[in-house]
């Protein structure tokens, strides 16, 4: 029999180390810890009275792939919700492992904005002009509805932002008409 004492101090810090990682090693990590986490990137707002209204959400982290959901209701796999009246909506989402965050998104109800009696006289009078998108040949031309379509969303950041057009920045409520008019998808009405 061996009664070398330092044998004996060695098996016993062996034997603790081997104690000491098996415990640690039992321990579960939070699946959740790095959830998703849900943000609303576009939102469009109804016109009185109707059921135009529409929102998409982008979530960041947690596991894909992500389900969406609306006041409680059934979980979907698409992130875009429309044809939602003015209302304050809680959107979830979920993820592979679960786990869930939620936002609330306001849809507010606006006016319908006209394209042909107050959109388009706001360009003619104040951009479809000499020296800036009528003749100028560096810019694009604002002369048809197609033209200002398809530069709607540059023109309503221009616009809000008050650095468009050069002649001076446009009534705030000239602003709000192109603004809300875009925000309606812009529409040919």
């Amino acid at each position: 029999m061996n009664t070398n004492p330092f044998l004996k101090i060695c098996l016993l810090t062996i034997i603790v180390v081997l104690f000491d990682s098996c415990s640690s090693s039992d321990e579960e990590t939070d699946p959740c810890a790095n959830g998703p986490e849900i943000s609303i990137e576009k939102k469009v707002s109804t016109t009185t009275g109707n059921m135009v209204g529409s929102f998409t959400a982008s979530t960041s982290n947690g596991q894909a792939p992500y389900q969406y959901s609306i006041d409680g209701g059934a979980f979907q796999s698409s992130d875009t919700f429309s044809g939602l009246s003015a209302d304050t909506y809680a959107v979830t989402v979920k993820d592979a492992n679960d786990c869930q965050d939620q936002t609330d998104v306001t849809i507010t109800s606006v006016t319908e904005v006209s394209f042909a009696s107050q959109v388009k006289p706001i360009i003619d009078t104040n951009c479809q002009i000499s020296g800036c998108h009528g003749s100028n040949a560096s810019t694009p031309s604002f002369a048809t509805y197609t033209q200002v379509k398809a530069n709607a969303e540059n023109i309503k950041s221009k616009t809000s932002a008050k650095v468009m057009p050069p002649t001076g920045p446009l009534s705030d409520s000239n602003i709000k008409l192109i603004s809300d008019w875009v925000d309606q998808g812009a529409p040919n009405n």
